[in-house]
């Protein structure tokens, strides 16, 4: 089977995608270059993690208005700052942008190989991922399947199920105590009386990780539950 880009089939987005993207990597070596910017060129990856994630929640908070012209503005300064770090990782002589699509086309090919390769197509999307954390798993023998380590900047919600779904390659979520979240509240309404404030806090740490537990094991997103139920606050 032919490789995407191998491939002739509608090569006209395909194209002019490819013709944008080197246009911006143009224009991001310009404003980084001794006649471009100063504000730019000062930057580095470490000034610019803030603003990773600040466009990564504003395409997110668009994502959940439903607003297909915020998420095209938003791909737009997301796809900026991993423009921006590569070109910064190319003056240093590390990688640059050809490097970074390169590996994750790569990555693609390889780990789909019932699309790409000789294997037979995923009956349905929890096929498909298990066959993707199969693959990941053999390509990173003694590291967890569903992530080489836990992003610690991630929100801490986010970074509970992160936890819970590493945890599961171990653990069947459906094995997993459904009545954790009782337990918890019970410990905080007996941390509340006696005043033990670091036991309450310590039990609304374990009741939220319940949360999130019983999320995974119900196939929820507690992120975007949270979200929603923040938006039906009254304003």
């Amino acid at each position: 089977m032919k490789k995407p880009e191998e491939s002739s089939a509608d090569p006209g987005p395909a194209a002019a995608g490819a013709a944008e993207v080197a246009g911006l990597v143009e224009v991001m070596a310009k404003l980084r270059s001794e006649e471009g910017c100063p504000w730019d060129r000062e930057q580095t990856w470490d000034s610019l993690r803030r603003y990773v994630l600040e466009e990564a929640y504003e395409l997110v908070d668009a994502v959940d208005r439903k607003d297909p012209a915020a998420v095209l503005e938003e791909c737009g300064d997301l796809l900026l700052e991993v423009v921006f770090m590569a070109q910064i990782a190319h003056e240093e002589g590390r990688f640059g942008m050809a490097e970074v699509a390169r590996g994750i086309t790569r990555k693609l090919i390889r780990r789909h190989p019932h699309v790409f390769g000789d294997q037979e197509r995923a009956s349905d999307a929890d096929e498909a991922f298990a066959r993707w954390e199969a693959i990941k798993a053999t390509e990173k023998p003694g590291r967890a399947a569903s992530g080489d380590r836990l992003p610690r900047g991630l929100p801490a919600l986010l970074l509970a199920m992160k936890a819970v779904e590493r945890a599961g390659t171990a653990e069947d979520p459906e094995r997993a105590d459904p009545n954790g979240v009782l337990p918890a509240l019970d410990r905080m309404h007996a941390a509340r009386r006696a005043g033990d404030r670091d036991e309450l806090e310590t039990a609304l740490g374990d009741l939220l990780l319940a949360v999130a537990r019983g999320a995974r094991r119900d196939g929820l997103d507690p992120e975007a539950a949270l979200r929603n139920a923040v938006r039906r606050l009254p304003r």
